[in-house]
């Protein structure tokens, strides 16, 4: 009948085999993660070339003092109702419907271009412009939605 195992040797790695496949290991990462590691860098660049990268380091290494500094500062009365505003900014944000947002500033931003492009004319516009203007649809959905804005809102709830 054969012996129990009643000893087990653990396979001991060197501190150079233990280094090589840390050093493996992270190569393998690095080449899974390129792209993102560039752009690290080069967000780290750009922080360092607006001198933003000092002011963090500064901030973490004497994060202790610089937060005491900023408490104090933001204990001052005349700071008060602006975190008041920005609590209510906060709250006001969450009642906004975001994709319409999203299309009134897609919109308005259209309506910029072509003022931009219809500030270059010295032309004046007359009684019969306005109404030949009505008959375009753009203009004309353009006036009907402000119509419906200031009828909306005039409103009262």
């Amino acid at each position: 009948m054969a012996k129990a195992i009643s000893r087990i040797k653990k396979m001991e790695m060197t501190q150079e085999q233990i280094r090589a496949k840390k050093v493996s290991n992270l190569e393998a990462k690095m080449a899974d993660n390129a792209e993102s590691i560039e752009k690290a860098i080069d967000l780290i660049r750009t922080l360092d070339e607006a001198g933003t990268l000092d002011t963090f380091n500064a901030f973490v290494k004497h994060k202790e003092e610089a937060l005491g500094h900023f408490v104090t500062e933001a204990n001052k009365p005349r700071y008060s109702k602006t975190f008041e505003n920005l609590f209510e900014f906060v709250f006001l944000m969450g009642d906004l419907d975001v994709q319409k947002v999203r299309e009134l500033s897609k919109r308005l931003n259209q309506g910029l271009e072509g003022m931009e492009e219809g500030s270059e004319s010295e032309e004046k516009t007359s009684m019969m412009d306005l109404m030949k203007a009505l008959k375009d649809p753009e203009i004309n959905q353009g006036i009907t939605m402000m119509m419906h804005f200031l009828r909306g809102l005039g409103k009262k709830d």
